[in-house]
């Protein structure tokens, strides 16, 4: 056991991991030799910073800036770079995933759960429900664009010979006429199948860059310890903390069963536009036995995948689920899928009478209703389960983004996202099929419609809200009239105001932000529920001239809509040629895609394979490996922006008994700011404080960290304190790192002739007050004796069995 006396003999071992950006991994991986003493980024002095052997600068910096001579001798340290950027950045072929970005935010409202629950989990369940069922519209949804294009707009619509104002010289619209009604419409269902597979197999979960790291535990000893974290949850006091579960990011409870889940739901969505067709046509001649055995049996699988979920695993019964038996489960639903194919495409029937009874192939309108009817009860269900938990611990609920409901409103905002998309391709489809381009020759789906009406709105009513609250804040915050100080000029005063007004937005900016996104999502619902109501007063409630005035008025909005629609496509087209072609956008684009894409699926299996998979687990391992093989090593874990993020995680999957062993330095870190905010259930206040403090319970918190510093400014907008005490410290923006003297102050010297620019979220590891920190944080480790791991707790005591009468002992 080290000792105060072995202090030398210690093995001093720096694991950097640095942030998202380039500059910082360039940074990590070979630190710079200059460090800039004086100026800005458009010109200033530079000065040599002297290698990284070992030796610490004193931190005594002269007046000049110079940084002085004197050095005070360190221990040595080994230092070991983690490379994880280009996890993040991947190649061109990942910018489809901008087009696929609703599956990307419904996934991340399942992590938003406000706090898993204690003592009720009916809030739990309906928040966990709520956002399923979101995810499985969205699935629907995506089937069934590409289902209505086909079937009803180039079947139904254009296929008939008579009546139609699709263009005869379009290729699809005369094959559509050559095959018939029947085969064409099962012909077209063909479409969406093979979407719904296309993106599955692209979707798979096999990615290499992310599943090549060892498991840290074994699927059996996770369950147990879920189990255990469960069991703890429900004792008074204590919240559940899932992340502290040994291998949470290997095993994922929640993706399971979910692609067989939204696989089975886009087949009974293909199954239920092609019988219903049929069926409606089948019961006006009394011969629809067949049909109604299976659009029951349709109704009964859609019933069991909606009410499929993670609460039927991992039970005594599951194995009497039917949706347990995965592989049955999608032969049966294809099954059932292929008979209504088969069914639609056999029988005789008289089409072009049935068209004359609905314009629209009939069952569309009514699927593209239901899906509507399905996310409103989705998020209705999740608001009253965060105002249940908010009602029920209304203090962590003040700490929280929204008092808890940051994902409903997220959840608005991916599903009006879906329905732009799909808008906008059943408007282009509709176009390419007319000889005139017009968008509104041939009917369209009611929601397709209030969408399409509902964009300029939401575009033009945000965009001046948007600016009138910018405005009033920029009044509010706007700078006070303040004394001149001496010799101080105008240009002294700009720069104050400035800083003023960048630490107003480090602090308040992720703030307005979700203000702004709420804003967003109650307009959106407003206008839509209006739009909804003002199709119903033109379908003729009111008298001939309101309804001949709403209709126009509708009909113009939803003419501007379409444009917009259409133009909003060509921008996300171009936005995907641009990532996929130009590097630099790629390494921006990953920027969004380590926040976007930092959860593991949950609520769609189309969402983009989570990278902390890999990233955690691995920095596990070494931290692992560097303290079992060596009593000896001490471990400064040094991490930067998202970087601290997978640090944290990693610390709550390290042993209890290695922690003692661990400094941990973070800088500009997200993790109270963004994660602890907008993911609490997950990220909770206890893990943090655990870390540092133990929680004295004898579970994984018993033993803390050697020591944690968190290091951020206040001008910087992802980054900010933890909220564990002990651990935070704030720099002051904006002043010479190398002037004690400058801390506070912003004027100009002679050392320093021009305004020291603000740094904000980049910089922190070649800031000069870094190099204090990093030392006395390894001198400590240095110093400090190995600790001592509590006993194992002994276990109670059992009675002996009684003897039985033959004289054995029972078993």
């Amino acid at each position: 056991m080290d000792n105060g006396s072995q202090a030398p003999e210690t093995r001093l071992v720096e694991l950097v991991v640095p942030g998202i950006g380039l500059v910082d991994r360039a940074e990590a991986l070979e630190p710079p030799d200059v460090r800039r003493i004086s100026g800005d980024e458009g010109a200033g002095w530079y000065g040599t910073a002297g290698a990284d052997d070992g030796d610490e600068p004193d931190g005594s910096g002269g007046a000049d800036g110079s940084g002085g001579t004197g050095r005070a001798p360190g221990p040595h340290v080994e230092r070991q770079v983690y490379d994880w950027n280009r996890l993040t950045i991947g190649g061109a072929g990942r910018a489809m995933w901008l087009l696929l970005l609703p599956f990307l935010l419904i996934n991340l409202v399942t992590w938003m759960q406000p706090r898993l629950p204690r003592h009720s989990r009916v809030p739990g369940a309906l928040y966990d429900f709520g956002a399923r069922l979101l995810g499985l519209s969205l699935t629907v949804m995506l089937v069934g664009v590409f289902g209505q294009a086909a079937m009803d707009q180039v079947v139904w619509q254009c296929g008939a010979p008579e009546h139609s104002a699709c263009g005869a010289e379009n290729p699809m619209v005369v094959a559509a006429r050559d095959v018939g009604t029947g085969p064409g419409l099962t012909l077209a269902a063909l479409v969406p199948l093979l979407v719904g597979a296309v993106m599955a197999f692209s979707a798979r979960d096999a990615k290499k860059e992310y599943r090549p790291v060892l498991k840290t535990v074994d699927g059996a000893a996770h369950r147990r310890l879920d189990r255990e974290d469960e069991s703890r949850a429900r004792e008074p006091g204590r919240v559940r903390r899932p992340l502290e579960v040994r291998g949470f990011w290997e095993y994922n409870r929640r993706a399971e069963g979910l692609t067989s889940q939204h696989l089975c739901a886009g087949l009974l969505t293909v199954a239920m536009l092609v019988i219903v067709p049929a069926l409606q046509y089948d019961l006006r001649r009394d011969a629809a036995a067949a049909g109604l055995v299976l659009f029951v049996l349709i109704l009964l699988l859609a019933a069991l995948v909606v009410a499929d979920g993670p609460w039927f695993r991992g039970r005594a019964w599951s194995r009497w689920w039917p949706l347990n038996h995965r592989r049955t489960t999608l032969s049966v639903c294809l099954a059932v899928t292929g008979s209504a194919m088969l069914y639609c495409a056999l029988l005789e029937r008289d089409w072009q009478a049935a068209r004359g009874l609905s314009r629209m192939l009939p069952g569309m309108g009514a699927e593209a209703n239901d899906v509507v009817i399905a996310q409103g009860v989705g998020v209705l269900l999740m608001v009253v389960a965060c105002l249940v938990m908010y009602l029920r611990d209304r203090d962590r609920a003040g700490r929280t983004s929204l008092y808890g409901l940051l994902g409903p409103v997220v959840a608005v905002l991916a599903c009006f996202i879906g329905w732009l998309y799909t808008a906008a391709f059943s408007l282009w489809a509709q176009g390419w099929l007319t000889p005139d381009g017009d968008p509104y020759a041939t009917e369209l789906p009611r929601a397709v419609r209030v969408i399409a009406a509902a964009f300029p709105l939401v575009v033009v009513l945000g965009g001046c809200a948007a600016a009138v609250n910018a405005s009033w804040k920029a009044w509010r915050r706007r700078p006070g009239a303040e004394a001149a100080r001496p010799g101080e000029e105008d240009e002294d005063r700009q720069h104050r105001s400035e800083i003023k007004w960048a630490r107003n937005v480090g602090e308040d900016g992720l703030d307005w932000y979700d203000q702004g996104l709420a804003a967003l999502a109650s307009l959106i619902v407003a206008l839509v529920v209006t739009m909804y109501l003002a199709n119903w007063v033109g379908d003729g409630s009111l008298t001939t001239s309101v309804r001949r005035t709403t209709s126009d008025t509708l009909k113009q909005l939803t003419t501007l809509g379409a444009l917009a629609l259409i133009a909003l496509v060509a921008v996300a087209v171009l936005a995907v040629r641009a990532v996929a072609l130009r590097p630099e956008m790629r390494r921006n684009t990953g920027i969004a895609w380590a926040f976007g894409v930092f959860w593991p699926r949950a609520a769609h299996p189309f969402a983009p394979a989570a990278w902390t998979v890999r990233t955690v687990p691995e920095l596990v391992h070494r931290i692992e490996y560097l303290l079992a093989s060596d009593s000896r090593t001490r471990v400064l874990l040094h991490a930067q922006s998202m970087g601290s993020v997978i640090a944290v995680a990693a610390l709550w999957q390290i042993p209890a008994e290695l922690r003692p062993r661990i400094a941990l330095l973070t800088t500009g870190s997200p993790i109270g700011t963004v994660f602890a905010r907008h993911y609490p259930g997950y990220v909770t206040a206890e893990s943090l404080d655990a870390l540092v403090h133990g929680d004295g319970s004898g579970g994984s918190g018993t033993l803390r960290l050697g020591a944690w510093v968190n290091i951020h400014r206040g001008t910087d907008l992802l980054a900010g304190p933890t909220g564990v005490e002990g651990v935070d410290r704030e720099w002051a923006d904006g002043v010479d790192p190398l002037d004690p003297d400058a801390e506070g102050s912003h004027a100009r010297t002679r050392a320093q002739p021009v305004f020291w620019p603000l740094e904000r979220h980049n910089g922190y590891r070649r800031d000069p007050r870094i190099a204090a920190v990093r030392r006395d944080m390894l001198r400590a480790l240095a110093a400090a004796p190995a600790p001592v791991p509590p006993p194992p707790r002994r276990p109670t005591p059992t009675p002996a069995p009684a003897p039985s009468p033959g004289g054995a002992a029972g078993d």
